[in-house]
């Protein structure tokens, strides 16, 4: 054994002498076990010779690229010197050359667990302090370190999508999508990705697929109204924000945008009736005009019951909200019921004398109740504040 000790001795230094020179052979000096060998003696706690280790089995890979175990001792050392992108791509191509009798496949595994962990954790520890590089070249190391957790790609998207890089954030989320294709937390990721960087119409289906599972998820409905009101089907939208507000019934917003979205079906149902007016502006006498102007007209009363009744719903929720009050008010005026809309209005300018469509409104409606000098006088006023600068 004696001997045997020194000839393993002297050609450790021969290794690392040539290491530290930085001599590259062009034919091996040594049988791939004596480089391997030398490697795990450099790696053992009491030694310590991460540089000297990769540096030697840097060279034997020259020679031997098909050794397996090489790989794995280069990614473990790359693991001592903290190098986890190094190891994840070492790790990788020990893997994919292995045998089944491989006696370290245990020692990568544990090691890519623990280090896969810290390294997310340290990326999850600075997105939620908003450092976002820092976050993102943590989480895409984990994508070396462990290719096959969606994780890693899943918040390196999502933290792409939070910088406004959108089509790195889809290409990072598509890789997390092959590995888990019906994951709704990847789903979820893409599908905002898309949403975001203007794609509405394909977020659209994935946002679907997740609401195959969870109908009533609020988050993902929030987009979805969004994407129809946008598309302008707000048969689509409202059916949309029931589903929102019977899920969550004290969700304000839902109300809010489902009341909005009634006044965009009401002023679709006003240019529907100008197109039955003739060219002096009288709606056409003809029986096919008068069933239609009918149809629409109840259409509008109903449409004006609804926004009216959402509206006021807003209101009971959150009685400060001057956007619901303003709107609850052109209701009110469309239905002619003056009165509770200047009940609306005047304690809202009374408060806010700077609300320029609370103004414009108010005037209207006390010119349509024969108040002409009030009319004149808030008209005026509404003008100066929109002409004023913001």
């Amino acid at each position: 054994m004696k001997p045997l000790r020194i000839l393993v001795t002297v050609a450790l230094v021969a290794l690392i002498g040539n290491a530290v020179r930085g001599d590259k052979p062009k034919k091996p000096r040594f049988h791939s076990s004596t480089y391997k060998m030398t490697a795990k003696i450099n790696l053992k706690p009491e030694y310590r010779m991460y540089d000297s280790a990769v540096a030697i089995l840097e060279e034997g890979l020259q020679f031997f690229p098909e050794d397996a175990e090489m790989h794995f001792l280069l990614g473990k050392a790359y693991c001592f010197k903290k190098n986890y992108r190094g190891m994840g791509e070492q790790f990788a191509m020990a893997e994919s050359l292995k045998s089944k009798k491989a006696k370290w496949i245990k020692e990568l595994d544990s090691l890519r667990t623990e280090k896969w962990r810290e390294v997310f954790n340290q990326g999850a520890k600075a997105f939620n302090e908003k450092d976002y590089d820092t976050a993102l070249d943590r989480f895409t190391t984990c994508t070396i370190i462990n290719p096959l957790d969606y994780r890693s790609y899943l918040y390196a998207g999502y933290t792409y999508t939070v910088k406004k890089q959108y089509e790195k954030a889809l290409s990072s989320l598509e890789a997390g999508l092959k590995l888990e294709p019906d994951n709704p937390e990847i789903l979820r990721g893409y599908a905002d990705a898309l949403f975001y960087s203007g794609k509405q119409m394909k977020a659209l289906k994935s946002y679907k697929k997740i609401l195959e599972k969870e109908p009533d998820n609020t988050e993902v409905l929030i987009n979805v109204v969004s994407i129809y009101t946008n598309a302008k089907d707000y048969d689509q939208a409202l059916s949309c924000c029931r589903k929102l507000v019977s899920a969550d019934p004290e969700y304000k917003d839902g109300y809010f945008n489902m009341g909005t979205i009634y006044l965009q079906k009401i002023i679709q149902t006003n240019k529907a009736l100008d197109s039955l007016k003739d060219k002096s502006g009288e709606y056409r006498k003809d029986e096919k005009s008068k069933a239609k102007i009918e149809e629409l007209n109840q259409t509008k009363n109903d449409l004006l019951d609804s926004a009216q009744v959402t509206f006021e719903k807003v209101l009971e929720l959150d009685s400060t909200d001057l956007e619901a009050q303003v709107f609850l008010a052109q209701v009110y005026q469309e239905q002619e019921n003056f009165d509770k809309a200047l009940g609306i209005l005047e304690p809202l300018i009374q408060k806010d004398s700077t609300n320029c469509n609370a103004l414009s409104q108010l005037a209207i409606i006390y010119a349509k109740k024969g108040m002409g000098q009030k009319a004149k006088q808030t008209w005026q006023k509404a003008q100066d504040c929109l002409g004023s600068p913001k």
